[in-house]
């Protein structure tokens, strides 16, 4: 990706970034105005001896371009704050729906959605700043330069490259060291939440100190990966910082032996010794640019793949299926990794086009499995699963080949324990889907059996929900699965285990609202419940031993 994430946030908001140049070259202005009063007031008072009331107008100018350029400040940063949370924004809710759609592992997800995406923010508020100052104000004082001191403009010129040579030259250490710092924190991420995760069974073990041991190893050598960056931080700021003042060294010495010369006037010389500092000022703040951009454009690096839009392959899309498409398993096996026994052996399995159709099969027979697969969540060690348009016209898809844009669109997976996010009801149910209205919600959570439910809540769909929210039980958490099952309303539909824990009435009430959503839609379901088996049109029994 590169910096493309950067580029597209400034195509899309290209306004924002105009404003922002704009305000820059006022600044400017302001800046290079009050660089003139200040020499002319310097030049009056201390060459002429002019009291308050000839340089009283001149002090009012001054203090209106100061005050001016400092006003600015507030706008200029308004806007990249605007910048900054737009991409971030994106880039969580990109996360987040890949998250959702694939299945993805959440393993490492975290340090992405906070860290990662944190470390985008300095493009705004460092980075971007300092390219409009330097494409801004570097060229407007040297204009200015050129115009009352070509000599000085002269040497302006010819000491600019010497920067940004400099940090060509670092380039390739700052990048690698952000590399492995990077890296480190996300080991150290990673192990400090396995042992969260494992805490009981260490402690059952007695591996609790090794284990701490392993971890403030993981946390010493991010640390010193940490401190790598900030040595290379210190000195490249520290040579950029020595150069520049070498430059403005330089030109100071030629203005002060050509003003004792008398080649140059008081005010001239003194106005571009005001202007040689800011005329560096990019450059120095270059340095802490450049890290902050190398930082950035580690952490879009991770983020490539979960930011990638997904390209559909020509053979890969079925967006042509308008009605319940019909599933085959066609010798399907799976085994986990690192595994021998396979959990499904050889099955040959037929899903009915707009039918209803139950799993049954006693605990461990790897129902379960068997659904992931149906719904793409893993792929089959033998076998295929086989997608067919309902119309009977001979269209088939492999579901391995099927993009994930083609599978979010046809299937929709309501899995034993809906995992609750910290966020409102209403997000909990559309899942953040773009044209979600409190209309269609409510209708979920109504066909849902959570009619009350909403009724009863404070803030209605508005309630947050998840770790410190308003709190659910078994059965709502299920109910809350299969609401965003009737709001997606997509063709296929795999429900696992959807109404256990749920009392004889809530679940008549959950099958009436299933029987009428089933209708041209293929349901495929796993339950132990009688009440379900005996409400599906087909039933496939696929054995196993009880745990």
């Amino acid at each position: 990706m590169k910096n493309s994430l950067l580029f597209l946030t400034l195509k899309e908001q290209k306004h924002i970034v105009l404003c922002r140049a704009l305000l820059e070259a006022l600044s400017g202005v302001f800046v290079i105005a009050a660089a003139w009063q200040t020499a002319s007031v310097v030049n009056k008072v201390f060459l002429h001896g002019a009291g308050m009331h000839e340089t009283a107008s001149d002090f009012l100018v001054l203090f209106l371009c100061v005050l001016g350029a400092a006003l600015l400040r507030l706008p200029k940063s308004s806007m990249e704050d605007r910048l900054s949370e737009h991409m971030r924004l994106f880039c969580r809710k990109t996360l987040h729906r890949a998250l959702l759609a694939e299945g993805r592992d959440t393993h490492g997800v975290l340090t992405l959605a906070l860290e990662r995406v944190d470390a985008l923010e300095p493009w705004f508020h460092t980075v971007v700043p300092t390219a409009i100052s330097f494409a801004v104000l570097v060229p407007f004082i040297l204009a200015v330069s050129a115009v009352f001191d070509p000599l000085s403009a002269l040497l302006f010129f010819a000491t600019l490259p010497i920067a940004p040579f400099l940090l060509m030259l670092i380039g390739k250490a700052t990048r690698r060291a952000s590399e492995r710092q990077w890296s480190k924190m996300e080991a150290l991420t990673a192990g400090f939440g396995e042992m969260i995760r494992a805490a009981m069974t260490l402690k059952l073990f007695r591996r609790t100190e090794s284990e701490g041991a392993h971890l403030r190893a993981s946390s010493r050598s991010f640390s010193e990966a940490s401190l790598a960056v900030l040595r290379l931080a210190f000195v490249s700021s520290f040579a950029l910082e020595l150069i520049t003042t070498l430059s403005i060294a330089l030109i100071a010495v030629s203005i002060g032996l050509r003003l004792i010369d008398g080649q140059i006037s008081f005010p001239t010389a003194f106005f571009v010794l005001i202007l040689a500092p800011l005329f560096y000022q990019p450059l120095r703040e270059g340095g802490i640019a450049f890290h902050a951009a190398m930082d950035a454009h580690t952490a879009a690096k991770a983020l490539e793949p979960w930011l990638a839009a997904p390209l559909d392959r020509e053979d890969g899309r079925c967006d042509q299926i308008l009605v319940p498409p019909r599933l085959l398993a066609e010798k399907l096996s799976y085994r986990y990794p690192l595994t021998q026994e396979a959990v499904l052996q050889g099955l040959d399995l037929n899903f009915h086009a707009g039918k209803k159709t139950a799993l049954i099969g006693a605990s461990g027979a790897g129902k379960t499995t068997l659904l992931n697969l149906l719904a793409g969540l893993l792929t089959p060690t033998e076998g295929t699963i086989v997608l067919q348009d309902g119309a009977g016209d001979g269209k088939s898809y492999d579901l391995a080949h099927l993009s994930p844009a083609s599978r979010r669109a046809l299937i929709t997976y309501v899995p034993q324990e809906t995992h609750v996010f910290n966020a409102t009801l209403a997000e909990n149910i559309s899942l953040w889907q773009e044209g979600a209205t409190k209309s269609a919600v409510s209708a979920a959570l109504e066909q849902a059996a959570l009619g009350g439910f909403l009724a009863a809540l404070p803030h209605g769909l508005a309630t947050p929900l998840g770790a410190g929210g308003h709190p659910l039980s078994a059965g709502e958490r299920r109910r809350l699965g299969l609401a965003r099952a009737f709001f997606q309303a997509r063709p296929l539909v795999i429900l696992d285990e959807i109404t256990a824990g749920l009392d004889e009435e809530t679940e008549k009430a959950v099958l009436a609202a299933l029987d009428d959503f089933s209708r041209r839609r293929t349901l495929i379901l796993a339950s132990h419940r009688p009440a379900l088996i005996a409400w599906a049109d087909h039933i496939i029994d696929i054995g196993g031993d009880a745990e």
